[in-house]
């Protein structure tokens, strides 16, 4: 059968089309939803401005690898892979997103928080609805400083290749979690 795209998805697909002439900073909502047939009343029924929507495609994503993860059906070392090769199959795009918003509108800001939520609710849920102080603050060290080192590394071109980025990333991991994220 034949799934139907859902406006979010529409409006994903029309950025993404625009991020390959122009960097995203640039790019207004009215030509997103020019770009797409929709009305600009539509784009705000979904996202607050075009920075959600940006930091929304990513997750997205993310959001069905963490439910792979969750359901046993990918170990943590292969999540990790897998969230890397978001960016490196779509590399222009992403670094248009990652180059061209800044701030509060960061694609990296909001990407990391997405990140935080789901792995926060998996440890919780893997320890009867009970997370430590320190396991929240692994938790955020950990994955700010997988944003950070996959932003460095993807902008400015470290000779690590993907497997080995990702082995870091693994290994780096805090001891509080360790019995959480095989």
């Amino acid at each position: 059968m034949i799934r139907r795209k859902t406006t979010k998805e529409l409006l994903g697909e029309s950025i993404h089309e625009l991020a390959q002439k122009k960097p995203v900073d640039k790019i207004t909502v009215r030509e997103i939803t020019d770009n797409c047939g929709m009305a600009p009343a539509t784009f705000y029924r979904h996202f607050h401005d075009k920075y959600e929507l940006i930091a929304w495609i990513y997750n997205y994503q993310m959001e069905d690898i963490y439910l792979d993860f969750c359901s046993g059906a990918e170990n943590w070392r292969d999540t990790v892979l897998d969230m890397v090769m978001i960016l490196e199959n779509d590399r222009g795009f992403y670094s248009n997103a990652l180059t061209n918003t800044t701030g509060p509108n960061a694609f990296f800001y909001a990407t990391r928080q997405r990140s935080v939520e789901l792995l926060t609710d998996y440890v919780k849920i893997s320890n009867n609805g009970i997370i430590s102080e320190e396991q929240l603050f692994d938790i955020k060290f950990y994955l700010w400083g997988m944003s950070c080192s996959i932003t460095d590394w993807f902008l400015n071109k470290h000779p690590y290749t993907v497997e080995q980025i990702t082995d870091y990333l693994h290994n780096a991991m805090p001891t509080s979690l360790k019995a959480f994220l095989k």
